[in-house]
């Protein structure tokens, strides 16, 4: 293979996105060779010793790109060598910056999780060019992360920058704007001792949405908005949240909010977690006028959500309302928005979800398809995640009865939770998600007997088994403790479907170094002395007294290791991976042995120990209510 030092890229196309693949592979083709190298736009293609990057609509005669369904959707991309320069091209401007990411990966770099400290560029001698034909397509068309926890603009921002490195194109800014999400990070109330607290307005909070906007549109990215908050909006009240109303609801709008238990008010008075009386054309009216004024306002959204509200065993009890489930309900809005939304914003997609109570789906409302701009999401979110959704001892082989109102008992079995995804099968348009959860509360529950290593590439197969196209996951935005491999294998999963033998040694060694090994071996001798998987529960409160001696015993001897190979570092990536690593086996024990006189107290990480929070209801939820 031919290499050279004296390289130019040639940018082919003016999107943003292929400037920016232009000025990644400048900067780090020139930090890989310790050399400059230069980047500049060109005309046309002319057969240089250089690289060439743009898209399909620039470079189709020269080189064949991947067939897509939609190249607006979907995702793929070549890189081959032409004459004595290489191109890199698109079927869109997105793919192209991944392309160029690929490029880079398959000369040895590494984003191992955002920021500058998970960049990881080797030395090589010289750039090769010649003899290279490489050409993908992604695995599944929906490959996202959505906002949660507690967020900076710098933990999204980098995450933004992380997306089309490991071949993620989408991200999710939740409600009509993502103040709740801001507020608890730049509020610290659940850090109170932190020493710069502050509190946002709706505009700055807004400020920031408008900041992540501009660095996915440079990227090309695919933009999801909102979800929650529609209740809310048709109600004229605050959409930010799960907050609670300050005031009363205001009477003039009662008769428009659902009756449960013979009562008509928000529900425990947060606006987000309210339903409407469905049957009342002007509830349903008022919704879908929020929805279509703001898709008209926000022509930036590719796919807008569209969902009710966050609770459960909430929905109307009235009798004209009871004539049709939650469901039936819901696929009447849909069928009365969707086309409007058509109209109103054409290359807007619409997303609904599978959730709660509208796991179970419509029966006796057929949804209209014509308009063919829905999404279905499924939303398992009381889910087990101590095994993949396929999993055959998760739940038992029974027959699912439909709830009656205001009477669910969402499952937690998966073997429940994959028939209610099939219950939709017949209703639901061909393209699908789901929205999954591993990386928003499942990660913090039980770092010991939950392998999500284990677990997301699995649940990927299954969801692509069941003809759901891809993952967007409700993600809190540092979710990389100890290491970011699970979090890197969902991302490189749902672009290639499966990883080589070796991406697993390759991403330990850049992250830990000539010591990975070490790394590795304890992550493995953890898994099997904790290897039951545990649904909603820590390792500790059902292990006995000898299992913890052993655990606390095994992370105690592993400590000076650790300490030894934090000291032999070369790299930032190494240096952050092994301070995490032993925090990780310092912090992992029960609260009362970490509190223990004596015991080494752990270090202080600042914001990479994780302190994030999400504000959604809790999946442990109460009883039904019983509908008067």
């Amino acid at each position: 293979m031919k290499g050279t030092y004296n390289v130019t890229v040639y940018v082919l196309d003016e999107h943003p996105a292929c400037l920016l693949a232009g000025k990644e592979l400048a900067r780090c083709l020139g930090a890989i060779t310790r050399t400059s190298v230069d980047v500049s736009t060109a005309g046309q293609f002319d057969e240089r010793d250089a690289i060439y990057v743009g898209t399909g609509d620039r470079l189709a005669q020269i080189l064949p790109l991947p067939a897509v369904k939609d190249p607006h959707w979907d995702d793929g991309w070549t890189i081959k060598s032409v004459g004595p320069g290489l191109v890199i091209a698109g079927v869109n401007p997105r793919s192209t910056l991944m392309a160029a990411y690929h490029y880079l990966r398959s000369l040895g770099a590494e984003w191992l999780w955002p920021g500058d400290d998970g960049e990881h560029l080797p030395r090589i001698d010289s750039i090769p060019l010649s003899g290279i034909h490489l050409s993908e397509t992604a695995a599944h068309r929906h490959r996202g992360v959505c906002i949660e926890g507690a967020s900076a603009l710098e933990h999204v921002l980098d995450m933004v920058e992380w997306l089309p490195r490991v071949g993620l194109n989408a991200y999710f800014l939740q409600f009509h704007v993502s103040s709740f999400f801001w507020r608890q990070w730049y509020r610290h109330d659940l850090n109170p001792t932190w020493p710069d607290r502050k509190d946002l307005t709706e505009a700055e909070c807004s400020a920031l949405d408008d900041k992540v906007i501009a660095a996915l549109k440079q990227r090309d990215l695919i933009l999801h908005r909102v979800g929650h908050g529609w209740t809310a909006a048709a109600l004229n009240l605050p959409t930010d949240g799960w907050l609670e109303h300050p005031g009363p609801l205001p009477d003039d709008r009662r008769n428009l909010v659902a009756e449960v238990n013979g009562k008509r008010d928000l529900w425990h008075n947060i606006p987000i977690n309210t339903e409407l009386c469905y049957s009342n054309p002007e509830a349903r009216r008022r919704m879908a006028d929020a929805l279509l004024q703001y898709a008209a306002d926000h022509p930036e959204v590719d796919v807008l959500h569209f969902w009710l509200s966050d609770a459960v065993n909430n929905h109307c009890e009235c009798d004209a309302c009871r004539r049709l489930s939650p469901s039936d309900w819901y696929a009447t809005l849909l069928n009365e928005i969707s086309p409007r939304l058509r109209q109103t914003a054409p290359h807007m997609k619409l997303a609904f979800l599978a959730y709660l109570d509208t796991l179970w789906p419509a029966t006796r409302v057929r949804l209209d398809l014509t308009s063919d701009n829905l999404i279905y999401m499924f939303a398992p979110i009381s889910r087990c995640y101590g095994h993949n959704l396929s999993h055959p001892d998760c739940g038992a082989d029974t027959q699912l009865q439909h709830p009656k109102l205001n009477s669910v008992a969402v499952p937690h079995d998966n073997q429940d939770n994959q028939k209610l995804l099939h219950l939709w099968d017949s209703a639901r348009p061909a393209d699908s998600f789901a929205y999954e959860y591993h990386l928003m509360t499942a990660w913090i529950e039980d770092h010991l007997s939950l392998d999500l290593s284990d677990l997301i590439p699995r649940d990927i197969a299954d969801y692509r088994s069941h003809g759901v196209d891809g993952i967007v996951n409700c993600s809190t935005q540092r979710a990389f403790y100890p290491n970011g491999w699970p979090y890197y294998l969902m991302a490189r999963s749902l672009w290639s479907g499966a990883l080589p033998s070796d991406a697993k040694s390759r991403y330990f060694t850049q992250a830990y170094g000539d010591r990975a090994p070490a790394a590795l071996a304890f992550f493995h001798r953890l898994s099997s002395l904790t290897d039951a998987p545990i649904h909603k529960l820590s390792w500790w409160d059902t292990a006995d007294a000898a299992a913890a001696d052993n655990v606390l015993a095994f992370l105690a001897d592993r400590r000076s290791e650790f300490g030894d190979a934090l000291h032999a570092v070369e790299t930032p990536a190494q240096r952050r991976a092994w301070r995490l690593l032993i925090h990780y086996s310092s912090s992992s024990g029960p609260r009362s042995a970490r509190s223990s006189p004596g015991e080494w107290t752990p270090p202080t990480l600042n914001s990479t120990a994780p302190r994030t929070s999400s504000g959604k209801q809790s999946t442990r939820l109460p009883p039904p209510s019983t509908p008067s």
